[in-house]
């Protein structure tokens, strides 16, 4: 049976999907007379989960607006005409989007397993985050306009890029490229910021992530903002940090009240990541995922500095203390960004993203940021998180670990994948010595934990070489210990043709090179390179090294490493 196409202006969706059940084929919308809009809830006359139909084809010149709440499903090809909007629904097609332009506006979310039509966002505000799933892996878009922050752009079975990187265009736009080489949108450009200034590729970043495909979670490389995005409250609603500045108001928080407080002042900081250091040192920013902590907190994925602190049960807690690598992990596909900080009269709690944070507390660094504004001022005293802090800072690891294996179980219940690498332990420190020729002497034999060295003549130092280890990267990064850790080294002595010389520099010398801060008498870690002078004056000799502690280290790089560590 066939029917004929849609034309009103106005139209609720149960008149689409009755068109849809009538004819078993493709409804039309031909707004060739005039502009039609659907609105209302998204089910036809048999109910709530009559909600499909086989096909839509939008014909005509005028404006054609999908719009009202559910979910709309199409299980065949979908056209567009030159002006097709979805506002406010989902429209998830199992096939194909073709034809014309389609803009995505007020929370809007298009599925499809390809898109070769030009995507148009509309604005985005703190709470409406328009959405772009595609769910065939190889998919790649033509045109994308308007791209804010608040947009997201999910790339469905793309495991293959890791990262991504921009390429501006002869016309000014850019193209969006994976770490593979490929492109995944040919053009893009960007919405303009409340100065007027438009976004930049800086103000973007791709993570893997996890979304629903077929009722499944699915890894998928996701296009979001960071940092620059994050929505502070305020009593006129969320506002970009970086749109804050001195004088605005913000919504603190005084013992579980909300207190209006002005912002006395406003810097920023770009950063370049440091290869080749830890995650946390290297200067990467943490992800938190949305709903890492609960249901919409964060509301959308929430990016700040490592050593930033979020707020539970009356207390401040860092947030690299509760990275899982699942809800809350180093995005490293991020090499460099700004970040903000907001500063009011008084150390306070604040709300970012939905999330209990910190406002900016000048511990000695606030010449490392730049203000905007061209007045110069003469800042009062450095304060202290003893003194001034607006909860106490809490790195306890009872208080700490109890909180990470509440999250890390609510990321495994809602099926988020790990983003890193799982990795082993190993308890082998491969404990060497090296001259300074270069030359490397192997232990010849253990006796009860003390190693023995042969030691050719001509040699006045050496250094104690061995694997290094983090006990907050082995037990967790609950364990507020980031200190680099070779081996713990006791008694030293050289044994010579005529006498055996004890060796205490280790023990005695404040600052000694390749030593780590000396805590307990007899004995001292080193960080893996320590520099040993032997005072034989060239002689041969049997060197002992008492080695108390040692490992477990981890089998590979600290940047590829997983929290749930097994032992060899």
């Amino acid at each position: 049976m066939s029917t004929s196409a849609l034309t009103a202006s106005s139209l609720e969706w149960q008149d689409v999907i009755k068109n849809g059940d009538d004819s078993h084929t493709t409804v039309t919308l031909d707004s060739s007379s005039n502009a039609i809009t659907v609105s209302g809830t998204v089910q036809g006359p048999y109910g709530a989960t009559d909600t499909s139909i086989s096909g839509l084809a939008i014909t005509g010149s005028n404006p054609v607006t999908l719009s009202g709440s559910g979910e709309l499903t199409v299980t065949g090809a979908i056209t567009a005409n030159s002006d097709t909007v979805i506002d406010g629904i989902t429209v998830n097609g199992n096939s194909t989007v073709s034809g014309g332009t389609v803009t995505i506006q007020g929370g809007g979310t298009l599925i499809a397993q390809s898109v070769s039509s030009d995507i148009v966002f509309g604005p985005t505000t703190s709470t409406v985050t328009n959405t772009l799933q595609l769910n065939t892996s190889s998919a790649k878009l033509t045109s994308v306009t308007n791209l804010s922050p608040g947009d997201v752009i999910d790339f469905v079975g793309n495991t293959w890029d890791t990262s991504v990187s921009w390429q501006e265009n002869s016309d000014g736009t850019y193209s969006l490229l994976g770490s593979t080489g490929d492109t995944l949108i040919a053009s893009v450009s960007f919405a303009k910021k409340a100065d007027g200034t438009s976004y930049t590729p800086a103000d973007f970043s791709a993570a893997t992530t996890t979304v629903s495909y077929d009722g499944s979670p699915t890894q998928a490389l996701t296009l979001t903002c960071f940092l620059a995005g994050s929505m502070i409250e305020t009593p006129d609603g969320d506002i970009a940090v970086e749109n804050l500045k001195e004088g605005d108001q913000v919504i603190t928080y005084v013992e579980g009240s909300p207190v209006i407080s002005p912002v006395i002042w406003s810097g920023h900081r770009h950063v370049t990541v440091r290869n080749g250091l830890p995650d946390d040192e290297a200067g990467y920013p943490v992800r938190i995922l949305k709903d890492a902590i609960a249901d919409g907190v964060p509301y959308k994925d929430l990016l700040i500095t490592n050593d930033h602190c979020l707020f539970f049960d009356g207390a401040f807690i860092p947030v690299r203390m509760l990275v899982n690598g699942r809800s809350i992990f180093y995005d490293r596909t991020i090499s460099s960004y700004t970040y903000y900080h907001v500063e009011t009269a008084q150390h306070a709690i604040i709300r970012a993203d939905g999330v209990l944070t910190e406002s900016y507390l000048d511990t000695g660094n606030r010449n490392n940021f730049v203000q905007d504004n061209k007045v110069i001022k003469i800042h009062g005293h450095v304060k202290s998180w003893e003194k001034d802090a607006a909860a106490p800072l809490t790195v306890t690891r009872a208080t700490v670990e109890a909180l990470f294996v509440t999250l890390q179980a609510r990321a495994q219940a809602l099926g988020l994948p790990s983003v890193v690498k799982d990795v082993a332990l190993t308890h082998d420190a491969d404990l060497r010595l090296i001259t300074s020729k270069g030359q490397v002497i192997r232990t010849i034999r253990v006796v009860d934990g003390t190693h023995l060295f042969m030691i050719p003549a001509g040699v006045e130092a050496v250094r104690i070489l061995s694997r290094t280890t983090r006990p907050c990267d082995v037990h967790g990064p609950f364990v507020d210990d980031r200190r680099h850790l070779g081996v713990l080294i006791g008694a030293i002595s050289l044994q010579g043709m005529k006498k055996n010389v004890k060796i205490t520099s280790h023990l005695t010398t404040v600052e000694a090179d390749g030593w780590s801060v000396q805590e307990n008498l007899p004995c001292r870690w080193t960080t893996g390179n320590a520099l040993l002078p032997l005072n034989a004056q060239g002689q041969c000799g049997i060197l002992s090294l008492q080695v108390l502690s040692s490992g477990p280290y981890l089998t590979m790089p600290e940047q590829t490493r997983v929290l749930s560590v097994r032992a060899v």
